[in-house]
Formats: C-alpha cells, structure tokens, sequence
C-alpha cells in the first residue's frame, strides 16, 4: 500500500511541476493573495491551504500551490484504504484504493490540482470513516468523542466545499433506513456533531450575512437562468462526461455496486456506502437536467463515486480469488491504458505535442479547440509589462474582461501588480478583493483577447480618458505560438466601473 502511495506522489509532484495551472487554479491563487473567511464562490479551505504555502515558501509557482493537494490526495489513499480494511478486508481496502488511482478525475484533477475537491474528498472520506465506526458493529466505549470527530471531519469538509452537507443526509438515510440506528436519533451525540461542524463553519455563515449570503444564494440557484425546461441531452451529456473521467468501465462497476448495495440481502456495510454515496451521485446528475452548467460540471458528483470505491474493490478480490481470469485481464489493462492515457494527456498539457500527431488529430486540437489551452501560463506577461516600464508601479492596476484570464493574468504577472476583473455580469470573487472607486484618476492596463481599440472602447471607452494599444503578447508552450494577448494603456479612470456585487 505504501509503494502505491509512494509511487502516486512522486508521479503527481513531477507532473505538477510540468504542468501549467489551469482556469481555476489560476483563480484560486488570486483568491489565495486575499486571504478571507469565505469567497464569493466557495467556502475558503483549499484557498487558505494555497495562501499558507505562499506565505511559508515566498516563492509562486506550480509546486508552491499543489504540494499541499498533492499530499491531501496521498493521505485520500490512505484513508480509502484503511476504510476498506475496516468494512471489507485488507485487499479489498488496497484494490479500491488502486482503482481510485486509476481513475483520471482522482489521479489527476483530484490529486494534483489546486481546487476544493482535493480536502473535500479527503475530509469525506475521514467523516465517513467516524461514521463507520458509530454505526457499523458494536458502538465504541465513548461515542461522545466519535461523534464531536465526526463532527470535526464534516466541518472541515463544508469548509472545502459546499456540496459537503449532503453527507448528513446519507446518514440520515442509514439512521432512518434501519430500525437498530434510530436510537441514536434520541442520543445526543448526533447533535454534539452538527454544533462541532456548525462552529467550525460559522465564518462562512458570518462572512455570508455580512454580504447579503451572496455565496449561498449564487451556489443554490446557478443555472436557473438558463432554464429550457427538461433536457435530457444534458444530462446524458453528464452521464457521459462522469463514465470518461472515471473511465467507462470503472463507472459502469461503480454504478453496479450501487445497485447491489441497496438491493435485501446486501451486507449493512454495503448499504452504508451506498446511503453515503447515493445523493451526490443522483443530485448532481439531476441538475444536469435543467441547468447548462451541469452538463459541464461532471466532477460534482464524485464524492459518491469515491465511496463506491470499496464496495467495488471487495467485489475485484471476491472475483480474483475465484480465479476469474476475465476481471484479472481486466485489471490489467485498466492498470496500463489508465497510466498510458494519463502520461498521455499530462505530457500534451506541458507541451502540445499531439498536435503534431495524425492529420485528424491536429485538425480536432486546432486553434481553440484543444482543451489544454487553458493550462498554458501566461508567462510571457511578465516581461512584457517589464519591458514597458509598467511594473512595479503603484499607481497603476491591471485589469481584464473575464474572470477566468484575470485569474491567468495576476498568476503571470506573479502578483506583482493589483489585478481587477471589470465585468458587469460575473466578476467572482474579484468584486469583493478591489474597488474600481479606488483606482479613479489613475491608469489601468487591460490584458484581453478584443484586437482593435475600437471594440474595447465599445465596453470601457466610457470609463477612461483615452484608450491606446500597447501591442500583442504572444504565449507559446514548448516553441510553439498558442495564444495572442492584446495590451491596451487605459489612461484615467473617470468614474467607477459598475459591478454587479461586491
């Protein structure tokens, strides 16, 4: 277990070092330069997780920011297996903590990527575990402390993420579902768990009251404004999407176990994964009904995913030790295309180079269709503004028109220079980190994709003075030209750029 631990973290360290941040973690290092109780978009832990390896290292780059995931992920290992140990066995605890590791939403966003979902799944897997302990066989000498550690682990997850609170509800389907567990709806135990978790997140509910529960309010109702009624394109579009980062075959075992475990005759330690794991896994899918941004979204359900993990891996030693011949075959192959397409889509992120590759596959993964485009760092920014004589001015800010490129602008610009995101629609948690109000009279440097002065004076011309060009930036990844940014000397601002919120 400890080779597999050992062997995925010396893996993940490399291909972190490699690869460029994405979108979002771009965004979340800006959120990490303004530390705060909770951000307009998510509760704060990853985000702090980030700013205090900022702070202890001085330095900014790719490691500095996912080291700390890169060993949440290893301690996410541990804790599958040990839990697997418990309910299963040793060798069902070690096989579905190996195919974890095989499933490239895991190995690679979960398990490297500055993002939530990193202590998310890690701080899930510790709730459930105390869980486990409460409520599967005899119940322990002191279930006060078990349940106030239950109560930890589920307040620290809702400080990862929001999605957190779902693990109450499974279970309270285990406890409702079976007449033995409803004693403890009369024990105080289950209420010292929820006053623990409670406190540990009351500044997010503080930071939320204080700002209208703006955070709240825009997770429960995002993509309502794009209701088309029932669409269920959409979300066989997000079933498809949860199959390929899983990898088909390992979600169609996924979803088998599922079944099983709520089928009579299931053991109660099946039917207790399969309470914890039920809800994400249908909510989220759900969602993608009705609201276009689930259909994009097919990693939001993987908390269910992740506890499926054990049944599935009694059910791989079940069938090893029958001798299936089919299931060790399986194993196999799963072994070496998951790490052969992983090596695959990791080296591409660092370098483009598949789009070399068959004259099918350079035409799929041209101009902006290649996927990676958004791993690429804006690197060449910095020198850039160097050579213009605009950093370290401080009467200066640098702004962009969409929160994603602002993210990637403050990131290559290594936080040298005050970043805005002038949006009137979605500027994220940039609304709340600077105030136009305090930049009036001063100049702003606007990195965008827009070509022409003309178009970026149609959107802020009525802001500033003057608008002129400052010339194109090219960004490259490995030798080759993939992105053209666009300078423009915004000169003056005459009056506040209007925000939505903030």
């Amino acid at each position: 277990m400890l080779w597999l631990i050992a062997a995925g973290t010396a893996l993940r360290l490399a291909a972190g070092w490699w690869a460029g941040l994405c979108y979002g973690e771009s965004y979340y290092f800006a959120c990490a330069r303004h530390p705060s109780p909770a951000y307009f978009d998510h509760p704060p832990l990853s985000i702090l997780l980030a700013a205090g390896s900022l702070h202890l290292t001085g330095e900014v780059g790719h490691l500095t920011l996912r080291w700390p995931f890169i060993a949440l992920f290893a301690g996410t290992t541990w804790l599958l297996f040990a839990l697997g140990r418990r309910l299963f066995g040793a060798w069902p605890g070690f096989f579905a903590a190996l195919l974890m590791n095989l499933a490239p939403v895991f190995s690679l966003s979960v398990g490297i990527f500055l993002q939530p979902d990193g202590p998310l799944m890690f701080f899930w897997l510790a709730c459930a575990a105390c869980l486990a302990r409460l409520l599967l066989g005899p119940p322990p000498r002191r279930p006060l402390l078990w349940w106030a550690a239950a109560g930890a682990m589920l307040g620290l997850d809702l400080l990862s993420k929001y999605s957190a609170v779902l693990l109450v509800a499974g279970a309270a389907l285990y406890v409702l579902a079976r007449r033995d567990q409803r004693r403890w709806l009369a024990h105080p135990g289950p209420y010292l768990a929820l006053a623990v978790a409670a406190l540990l997140f009351s500044p997010v509910l503080v930071w939320n009251a204080r700002h209208h529960w703006i955070s709240f309010l825009w997770q429960s109702t995002r993509g309502l404004d794009e209701l088309q009624g029932i669409r269920l394109d959409w979300m066989l579009r997000n079933i498809g999407g949860q199959s390929v980062e899983l990898l088909p075959w390992v979600w169609i075992l996924l979803m088998a176990e599922l079944i099983i475990s709520f089928r009579r005759h299931a053991t109660l330690e099946r039917r207790f994964v399969a309470c914890l794991a039920v809800l994400p896994i249908v909510l989220f899918t759900a969602v993608a009904a009705y609201a276009a941004t689930g259909q994009r979204h097919f990693h939001w359900g993987m908390p269910g995913y992740l506890l499926l993990f054990l049944p599935a891996g009694e059910t791989i030693h079940r069938q090893l030790a029958r001798g299936s011949a089919a299931f060790r075959r399986g194993l196999g192959a799963t072994v070496a295309l998951s790490l052969g397409l992983m090596t695959l889509a990791a080296s591409h992120v660092a370098t483009g180079w598949l789009k070399d590759g068959p004259r099918w596959l350079s035409a799929a993964l041209a101009g902006d269709k290649d996927p990676t485009l958004e791993c690429i760092d804006f690197t060449a920014l910095e020198p850039a503004f160097a050579e213009r004589g605009l950093l370290g001015r401080g009467d200066l800010f640098v702004f962009s028109d969409w929160w994603f490129r602002a993210g990637k602008v403050d990131y290559g610009l290594k936080g040298r220079l005050p970043v805005l995101a002038l949006s009137r629609t979605d500027p994220r948690s940039f609304a709340f980190f600077d105030r136009p109000e305090r930049w009036l009279g001063k100049d702003g440097i606007l990195v965008t994709t827009k070509t022409s002065v003309e178009e970026v004076s149609s959107h802020y011309g009525a802001y500033f003075a003057r608008i002129s060009a400052l010339g194109p930036v090219e960004i490259g990844r490995h030798g080759r030209r993939e992105i053209t940014l666009y300078l423009y000397r915004c000169e003056e601002l005459t009056r506040p750029y209007p925000l939505p919120y903030g």
